[in-house]
């Protein structure tokens, strides 16, 4: 066991935050970044697929919007939430 960092000289307390430096790199170092962890995590065909249909949505409500009009555009988001009730 190592002394309370109060008690340690100047060259102890360099030397003991080196060393904690280091270990807090290996664990960030160890660790899968966030996006990684998501993919982990997320269920197989649940939210994952949905944000995917969601997106899809989207994409369509702006290509309709674009071509036939705002009115077209949330008709047909209505329709869409229609069927998934």
């Amino acid at each position: 066991m190592s002394k309370p960092y109060h008690e340690m000289n100047q060259a102890e307390r360099l030397a003991a935050r080196i060393a904690k430096n280091r270990e807090i790199d290996e664990r960030v170092k160890n660790t899968p970044p966030p996006a990684e962890k998501a993919k982990k995590r997320a269920p197989a065909g649940g939210v994952a697929l949905r944000a995917k249909g969601a997106d899809n949505a989207l994409d369509k409500f702006h290509e309709i919007k674009k071509m036939h009009g705002i009115d077209a555009a949330t008709e047909y988001l209505e329709n869409l939430r229609h069927q998934t009730d």
